[in-house]
């Protein structure tokens, strides 16, 4: 029956049977069998001697406080004895944070191990050039997606399959109802579809990075469902977070629980109840809580699809292409303005909606930006590359830059950017400094992508290194330097505007700064825009001349 089941899984998806194959071994079941049931035993028999043992009759003589004893008042936590002298242990609460532990570990261990399994595997096919076989091959980049993701963590699942029992008897035994810990098992398979299809198209296209990959994307993970479990509700769009991970439904499950309310896992897991999502009642609805979360998931699960399927075929290539890329934020904005309407203070709305932005545009600034040769190759047959049947794009050439995938990425940012602008409208209208603070966004992501398309397009090694350390050092170094040097927003606000993302500071400044500073700033952003783009637009006429007048000119 084995031999059939894998015969089918042969057929079907080659590159799973392959990933089974090479890792469902004797030697590695029997370890990843043994690790996952000693952790279980390892965290049960903690738990077990948290439960306190009574003193012999005649040596009880000071009272006993533990958080596992049945109590009558929470003021006075004293553990009581019954008739036989045994303390009365509240058994529920003691499964309860059995669970709650249980499916953090489990979690984490799923997300950030997947993730560095799955990095560290495109990594070890890159350098063996076992990849490029792999694109030759017949197979699908759907086929190997799936494939990968479901089989180079195999061992992992086998891992979590094992803890379900105890997982499940734990959680029935807490109270909470058996629809929800289903529910947050699904939950979890969405975190891990999405963030796992992230990691495979991180491994994909940071092959420059060498074996230091895995190690990053595992510890960005790892420090992203640390900060899921543990943020209580913002009530802005930082809420987005929670519900990228299984950390939302387990938080309402666990809330439901009684006994939770007065227990010591509040700072570990904070409720979520105040959240609302374009004023629906999320965090007061185990439904909806559930649903809202499966369904980011799978848009965010969906567009990482789509940068396999384009990229992996053809590496050169720009992840996304313009249309996409048009589509991506359309789909994702509402999601954090819905967030982003919630009643609090607006202003803590509208930094984390510029931060969630910023992670936003500086992901699809790399997914955009064309290499060295497509921009090459643009510039210099154009005419060629422009279909004769689209007449506009020989009379307007900015079309081509609009919907071409070689040319420069400037325009298709600047127009992502306004179709953000336009759904994040509502917000901005609530903000005194809202659209002035959106120009100054505009102004610093041109610039990040012109940057980044000057150090794509230059002759040098290392080019994406190079961006990437530019971009990044543009983004983080300004407020490190003139937090160094004590000029906060309110004494150098030009500066601040001038250099800094606003979440960064220059958003407190700009309530503070003279309507002229303010102006000097964007002018001076604006100089520098243009500057930039001046410089690409000449290395692009060199690049689209012929070669026989170059030589001729020379």
């Amino acid at each position: 029956m084995i031999l059939n089941i894998l015969d089918q899984i042969g057929n079907s998806n080659p590159q799973l049977f392959r990933e089974i194959k090479g890792r469902l071994k004797i030697g590695n079941i029997a370890i990843a069998s043994l690790l996952s049931i000693c952790a279980q035993l390892l965290l049960f028999w903690t738990y077990r001697a948290q439960i306190p043992v009574p003193p012999p009759a005649g040596e009880y003589h000071n009272p006993t406080y533990n958080k596992f004893c049945s109590i009558l008042d929470a003021n006075n936590p004293i553990c009581l004895r019954d008739a036989a002298g045994n303390f009365q242990i509240n058994w529920q609460y003691w499964w309860l944070e059995l669970f709650v532990y249980l499916s953090i570990f489990s979690a984490i261990a799923l997300l950030v191990a997947g993730t560095y399994l799955l990095v560290s595997d495109l990594d070890k096919e890159e350098r063996r050039g076992t990849l490029n076989f792999i694109r030759l091959s017949p197979q699908s980049a759907k086929t190997i997606f799936l494939g990968k993701i479901l089989g180079v963590p195999i061992l992992l699942y086998l891992a979590a399959i094992l803890a379900v029992p105890l997982h499940l008897y734990s959680g029935l035994t807490a109270q909470i109802p058996l629809h929800q810990i289903l529910c947050f098992y699904g939950a979890i398979a969405a975190s891990c579809a999405f963030l796992y299809s992230s990691a495979m198209l991180f491994g994909l296209t940071t092959s420059w990075l060498g074996g230091f990959q895995p190690w990053l994307a595992s510890a960005a993970v790892l420090i992203f469902t640390t900060i899921a479990f543990n943020m209580p509700s913002q009530r802005n769009a930082g809420d987005l977070i929670t519900f990228l991970s299984p950390a939302a439904v387990l938080k309402y499950s666990v809330n439901g629980a009684i006994e939770f309310r007065n227990s010591n896992l509040h700072w570990l897991i904070k409720n979520c109840e105040d959240v609302k999502w374009f004023n629906l009642p999320v965090g007061n609805s185990f439904a909806l809580c559930t649903i809202l979360s499966l369904s980011i998931c799978g848009v965010l699960t969906y567009w990482m699809w789509q940068g396999w399927q384009r990229r992996f075929p053809n590496p050169s290539i720009t992840v996304l292409s313009k249309r996409q890329s048009y589509l991506l934020v359309f789909s994702c904005q509402p999601i954090i303005l819905g967030f982003a309407l919630q009643s609090r203070g607006v202003s803590d709305n509208t930094v984390f909606v510029l931060l969630l932005n910023l992670l936003v545009f500086v992901a699809l600034i790399a997914a955009l930006t064309p290499e060295r040769q497509p921009l090459y190759d643009w510039a210099r047959y154009r005419q060629q590359i422009v279909p004769s049947s689209h007449k506009l794009w020989r009379r307007y050439p900015i079309l081509d830059l609009i919907w071409s995938e070689k040319s420069p990425a400037i325009i298709a940012i600047g127009l992502n950017f306004l179709i953000s602008l336009l759904i994040l409208t509502p917000l901005l209208l609530r903000e005194n400094n809202g659209w002035f603070g959106m120009i100054v966004c505009l102004n610093l992501i041109a610039i990040y992508a012109t940057a980044t398309q000057l150090f794509l397009f230059a002759k040098i090694r290392n080019q994406a290194v190079w961006a990437v350390c530019t971009v990044g050092g543009a983004i983080v170094l300004p407020p490190i330097i003139l937090s160094m040097l004590s000029l906060p927003p309110e004494k150098a606000p030009l500066i601040w505007i001038f250099s800094t993302f606003p979440p960064f500071g220059s958003w407190w400044a700009l309530g503070s700064t003279p309507a002229h500073s303010a102006l000097l700033s964007v002018l001076g952003q604006w100089t520098v825009l243009v500057l930039l783009n001046l410089q690409l637009r000449r290395q692009l006429k060199i690049a689209g001349q012929s070669a026989s007048k170059a030589l001729l000119r020379a």
